[in-house]
């Protein structure tokens, strides 16, 4: 079982150099990047003040440097964000083409998250790996739990402070995860990231990533544990059933 190829151009590559890089971004992301053990690239999380995921890097370990793999589209955006935190820190931020090298550690990555399913399509390999990927029209809407980013080794909870931690260390400690991602089916074309899924008239959730699958759709989707009882329809009346992830959700 071998996942596919990633796209080199689904993905940029943000660049923190210098001596303070690695503790720079340490401050930064949910991920453990002064602790990275035998993993040369892990996923993690970005976040805003409120604890929302702006993106939801693969960062990449490697001698004096620290990559952050993000949808292109999110790129320039980023920088610019985390310029704002570098105040005297020696760290230069910039973006650059992922390397080969790069792009093939994250598909041996995902390929090692699949639990033995073959897809076509890069983003399919995704969806039923249950890994997320936030895009522009969802940046900044969920925080990292939502994303079961705590079920696949994107949070640590033993690093020291970073941006939004407070949120994260309250939903974990005191169990108020209301929402999780969970993969859906549908018949047509996958629907957009921020789709909104409802029942009965009522929102439950959004599409946080999809992909054709023959004339299939399979999406994976933040949804209320609460919603009520019912089947999730897009808006344009699709049913949407529920799929398998190769981990359990609580």
């Amino acid at each position: 079982m071998t996942a596919p190829p990633c796209p080199p151009d689904r993905y940029v590559a943000l660049v923190a150099d210098g001596r303070d890089a690695a503790t720079f971004l340490q401050g930064q992301v949910t991920q453990d990047v002064l602790q990275p053990g035998a993993r040369p690239l892990a996923l993690g999380a970005l976040l805003t003040p409120q604890g929302r995921a702006l993106a939801t890097p693969w960062i990449g370990f490697d001698a004096g440097r620290r990559t952050l793999l993000v949808p292109a589209e999110l790129g320039p955006g980023l920088v610019e964000h985390l310029r704002r935190f570098v105040l005297r820190a020696k760290v230069t931020l910039s973006l650059e083409a992922p390397t080969p090298a790069l792009l093939v550690m994250l598909q041996a990555t995902v390929e090692a998250h699949l639990g033995g399913d073959s897809p076509a399509t890069w983003p399919l390999a995704l969806i039923r790996a249950g890994l997320p990927e936030v895009t522009q029209a969802t940046s900044a809407e969920w925080i990292p739990q939502m994303l079961n980013l705590d079920l696949v080794d994107g949070i640590s909870f033993r690093k020291g402070c970073y941006t939004g931690q407070e949120i994260v260390a309250r939903t974990q400690h005191l169990g108020r995860i209301k929402r999780r991602m969970r993969r859906l089916l549908a018949e047509g074309a996958p629907p957009a990231p921020g789709t909104v899924l409802a029942i009965d008239g009522s929102k439950v959730g959004e599409v946080v990533l999809a992909a054709a699958d023959g004339a299939a759709a399979d999406m994976l989707a933040v949804i209320a544990l609460d919603a009520a009882p019912g089947t999730p329809l897009l808006p344009d009346g699709r049913t949407c059933r529920p799929a398998t992830l190769p981990y359990a959700i609580d």
